[in-house]
């Protein structure tokens, strides 16, 4: 059905109908999603059900990715399982999103039409981690053995003060006296 999830379609009536969608798209042919998540062939499994609740469309997005991001400890790729459920508020104008009721997630619609692609894309986004890590462990490059051994460990480790307050320019206003000095 990845075809049948790029066509734009009637908010209106997806919500009076109450409908209901259960598709498996690649991850590459989501709109709007960065190319290096599509590495890998991942695939999402959607399943979408529309309804009103509070004078608004309402869609229920539950949905599990495969997808190829960076780990932000070792800078290598990795393979990352997102699962995410969701109720969610289809508005038509920005207006409209000002006005929902306040704790609801919104998704912009205008001239009340949507792709059901584009509604994944955007809650596989909103799933995905900030900072994307490997597991400590043989898998991450940073934790790997190897990098272990080159932290501080005993009591070299115990000697770093955790709540020390880091200045880097603390010494910025000596140094810049001493240069004019210098200079001068």
């Amino acid at each position: 059905m990845s075809g049948g999830a790029l066509k734009l379609r009637d908010v209106r009536k997806l919500a009076d109908s109450r409908a209901a969608f259960e598709f498996e798209i690649p991850v590459a042919e989501l709109p709007d999603i960065p190319p290096e998540l599509g590495a890998g062939n991942g695939q999402v499994q959607a399943q979408l059900r529309f309804g009103r609740e509070q004078g608004f469309a309402v869609a229920d997005v539950a949905l599990r990715a495969q997808l190829q991001v960076i780990c932000q400890r070792c800078m290598a790729p990795m393979p990352l399982t997102v699962e995410s459920h969701s109720p969610v508020l289809v508005v038509e104008t920005e207006r409209e999103a000002e006005e929902a009721p306040a704790g609801w997630e919104t998704f912009l619609a205008p001239e009340g039409r949507l792709s059901l692609a584009a509604l994944v894309a955007e809650e596989v986004l909103l799933a995905i981690p900030i900072v994307p890590l490997h597991d400590a462990g043989p898998g991450c490059v940073a934790t790997a053995p190897d990098a272990a051994a080159e932290l501080p460990a005993g009591p070299e480790a115990a000697a770093v003060d955790q709540d020390a307050t880091v200045r880097p320019f603390a010494d910025l206003k000596a140094l810049l006296e001493r240069r004019g000095k210098d200079d001068g």
